[in-house]
């Protein structure tokens, strides 16, 4: 009985409610990198998705450092998959959203993903590697033990960083692992990074939405957005160098990582609920009808357990992550350039009024890193030339 005391006083707790991330407006970056700045302490199990959604929108405005200092503090608690017993326990009992969040695989690899692009920005490719092998481990492993690596931009973008390094052969293993996972893309079929001195990486579109459905809102599933966007061609001087091609649809990767697994568990807590409400009535009534005292305060513990147990999936979810993430390799000679980069709608036409023209100092090295990122109706956010001073003060991630 004391066990199941326990057991109910933790599911109690876990159904109070909790302060959620208050997601701010899609599209407008300005904003939502203000609004999140300005937020005071969210709930403890919310902080790593508060960070990350702060690191998106300092990338998309130019803070590269607070994005940066957001990352690392989310990738500390991201970078663990187990979880403590009694957040287990509260989550078996009560509602799934009082776990700490630590992302699904998917967003787990778009962390890595960003924290080695800041990295490679500051030119230290050694920990930008360390960042993406980071990044692929988390998508081949997951907390229920399943295998699945096939996040191609990021074995692209590792191949890419272990050129610039020297390490021909690594290069050479991680560019036939994106070319096999990202067949279609051309510039994984070949990359000629020797040939290029500058990699162009570009979020388009807005992340799967995940959501709750079925009996109790007990089974989570993911929703793609529209989008007008299909990629991006870059000019310089006037001049096409080409056009983008994805490298990884975070859709899909929501929805063929861990979909089944994440049913299963949904559909077992709503069985149990269902069983305990059951058996609790059964016990009730066969221990008043044989005058069992200790029956029916079983039953009854079963009817509150029953009562108490919250089917609901967990929806939180990186809501400001694209909804693909696209390369595009570039040679450009150094000086001063007018870099124009223009939105393709599906048919590889341009956007009308969706342009922008950067002018930017390109240098001689080969490892120079440049991001962009489109907003309907806000333009186009980008990453270009040498970043602000240096503000990474905590350990570095090279392994």
């Amino acid at each position: 009985m004391r066990r199941l005391l326990l057991a109910l006083l933790l599911a109690g707790a876990a159904c109070r409610s909790r302060p959620a991330v208050a997601m701010p407006p899609y599209g407008n970056m300005e904003a939502a990198h203000a609004r999140l700045s300005a937020m005071g302490e969210v709930a403890p199990e919310d902080e790593a998705l508060f960070r990350c959604e702060l690191a998106t929108a300092a990338i998309c405005c130019g803070d590269e450092a607070g994005a940066w200092r957001a990352l690392h503090a989310a990738s500390r608690v991201m970078g663990t998959l187990e979880s403590s017993s009694q957040e287990n326990l509260r989550a078996i009992l009560g509602s799934e959203a009082t776990k700490t969040w630590k992302g699904d695989p998917y967003e787990r690899c778009m962390g890595a993903l960003y924290k080695g692009l800041l990295y490679w920005r500051r030119g230290d490719l050694d920990n930008a590697a360390a960042c993406f092998k980071n990044g692929l481990f988390a998508d081949g492993y997951s907390e229920v033990g399943e295998h699945q690596t096939d996040f191609a931009v990021l074995s692209f973008l590792l191949g890419w960083v272990n050129t610039l390094r020297g390490r021909e052969e690594q290069a050479r293993f991680s560019f036939e692992e994106a070319r096999a996972n990202m067949p279609k893309n051309p510039w994984f079929a070949d990359p000629r990074p020797g040939e290029c001195n500058v990699l162009a990486v570009i979020d388009i579109g807005r992340g799967p939405k995940k959501y709750a459905t079925g009996g109790g809102d007990a089974l989570v599933k993911f929703a793609a957005y529209p989008r007008l966007e299909a990629g991006v061609e870059i000019l310089v001087d006037g001049v096409s160098k080409g056009r983008s091609a994805p490298g990884v649809d975070l859709y899909l990767q929501a929805i063929t990582r861990g979909k089944k697994v994440i049913d299963g568990i949904r559909k077992g807590k709503a069985v149990f609920q269902g069983g305990t409400f059951v058996a609790g009535v059964v016990l009730i009534h066969e221990g008043v009808r044989r005058d069992k005292g200790g029956m029916v305060a079983v039953g009854a513990g079963l009817l509150l357990l029953s009562a108490l147990t919250d089917p609901r999936a967990d929806t939180r979810h990186w809501t400001l992550l694209p909804g693909e993430v696209h390369v595009l390799p570039l040679s450009i000679a150094p000086g001063r350039r007018q870099v124009e980069v223009r939105v393709l709608d599906p048919g590889g036409r341009p956007i009308p009024g969706w342009s922008r023209t950067f002018a930017v100092d390109v240098g001689a090295a080969r490892d120079s890193l440049y991001y962009f990122r489109p907003m309907p109706g806000y333009g186009i956010h980008g990453l270009l030339g040498p970043p602000g001073p240096p503000a990474m003060t905590q350990e570095g991630d090279a392994r």
